[in-house]
């Protein structure tokens, strides 16, 4: 909840702000968020039901714009970290189940050499990206909401706080369910993430699109540059250390 004088955050319940000391009414913090309310997922009515979760599903996905508009940017981060954490380990675990019927075909397709460690991932490894799966993403859930947030405060794009974005990071994981499509699905879910969260973050906060394009692609065009100069560096470095081997003539 936040202050409708001074616009900080505040804890639920109080009567006065704790920084300005302004009377805080329901009249005058409704005023502040006209048109909010809960998601389905988060209404007293459906809360945490199969029918909340594909309501907010379906909306989160197919018509964005509406759902972050319409959206509360207040009212606590379990709700939202409980749906992404629920649909995140369903979509993966369908995901991982394809790798392993898909096992055999996919086999086929790579080098002898490299069968073995593909074999050995597909035991080991499935197993342990299981079990590692919701720890990453509760802990991805914190980690990107804090990176976004941080870079809407340096282009003056987060007009509400960190619990907004939060908010926005946890239903858009919901675009992880298009992992459940074998071979195209990861690529349609990466991308279809990165949409609703520029979107998400746009109506949610009250921003531009360009703010909130940038605060989502900046990191990712920033790693993207990093792997290019590294790679370049290292061709460098190989070109490099074949310019200064001996010429022998050949015999």
């Amino acid at each position: 909840m936040f202050c409708p004088h001074c616009g900080k955050e505040i804890t639920e319940g109080h009567a006065f702000c704790q920084f300005c000391g302004g009377t805080i009414t329901a009249a005058a913090v409704s005023a502040t968020q006209p048109g909010r309310a809960k998601t389905a997922w988060e209404d007293p009515s459906t809360r945490w039901t199969v029918q909340g979760l594909l309501s907010s599903l379906k909306g989160s996905l197919f018509t964005p714009a509406n759902f972050f508009r319409t959206m509360n940017v207040t009212g606590g981060i379990t709700d939202p970290m409980l749906y992404a954490l629920i649909t995140g380990m369903v979509s993966w675990m369908i995901y991982y189940f394809w790798m392993i019927v898909l096992h055999d075909p996919l086999r086929s397709y790579i080098p002898q050499t490299g069968a073995s460690d593909f074999d050995a991932f597909q035991g080991a490894g499935i197993v342990a990206a299981a079990v590692l799966t919701p720890f990453i993403l509760i802990a991805s859930l914190f980690i990107w909401s804090g990176i976004l947030h941080l870079l809407l405060m340096l282009v003056r794009g987060a007009q509400n706080g960190f619990e907004a974005t939060f908010r926005v990071v946890s239903y858009s994981i919901g675009a992880y369910v298009f992992l459940m499509i074998p071979f195209c699905g990861a690529f349609i879910s990466g991308l279809w993430t990165l949409v609703i969260a520029i979107i998400g973050l746009k109506e949610a906060h009250g921003t531009t699109g360009g703010k909130a394009s940038f605060a989502v692609l900046f990191p990712l065009i920033m790693c993207c540059a990093i792997v290019v100069l590294f790679s370049l560096l290292v061709l460098g470095t190989v070109a490099a250390s074949f310019g200064t081997m001996p010429h022998k003539p050949w015999k």
